[in-house]
């Protein structure tokens, strides 16, 4: 069974555990999407994309908060390929896992202001770049930290995102990260 099926029954085996959790005030079940920007340090320009899911969020003041998001990504970059300088565009296709831990700065009935970090993990499920799995590999690791605001049963989510991952280039000793910003817009199915 490949990794990427494993992580995603670990992860409905965890959403029907928090699920059942709702007897506890403190849970929340919503949806997101957002949009994303993303490149490779030193090798591209920031690039947009857009992701979406569902998010679990657990505790009062301090919150602990998965989710589950499926994340389309660009990039563009020269390399050189075959002695000769190309222009690269990939898009890329991951399910991300975040796994936030939380405080609500401000913690009022109907409105949040709040802090999160954890890692995240990204598995890539598709390319348009033949070569991809030989450059990129098929997972990044990494953290994201962020900020966020909850009005009555809307979210907005601010974040960075910087890979732990390093993917050695092509015929060169250095290596690129993937970093990515992303702002998404969400809404509490349960609150």
């Amino acid at each position: 069974m490949k990794q990427s099926t494993r992580a995603a029954i670990l992860l409905f085996v965890v959403g029907t555990l928090l699920f059942s959790a709702k007897a506890q005030s403190s849970f929340s079940l919503g949806i997101k999407a957002g949009v994303n920007f993303s490149n490779y340090i030193s090798e591209s320009n920031l690039e947009p994309g857009a992701d979406a899911g569902i998010f679990f969020r657990i505790g009062r003041t301090v919150f602990f908060q998965p989710e589950v998001l499926y994340s389309f990504r660009t990039s563009s970059f020269n390399e050189m390929v075959d002695e000769v300088r190309q222009n690269i565009d990939i898009q890329e296709h991951y399910i991300d896992i975040p796994l936030f831990i939380g405080f609500k700065i401000v913690n009022k009935e109907n409105f949040n202001l709040r802090l999160f970090l954890g890692p995240r993990v990204g598995l890539r499920v598709g390319s348009d770049y033949n070569d991809i799995d030989s450059l990129l590999g098929y997972a990044q690791w990494g953290g994201r930290a962020g900020l966020g605001i909850d009005f009555w049963r809307f979210t907005l989510d601010l974040s960075y995102d910087i890979s732990a991952s390093k993917f050695k280039k092509p015929n060169a000793d250095d290596f690129w990260k993937q970093n990515l910003i992303s702002a998404s817009l969400g809404f509490k199915i349960i609150k």
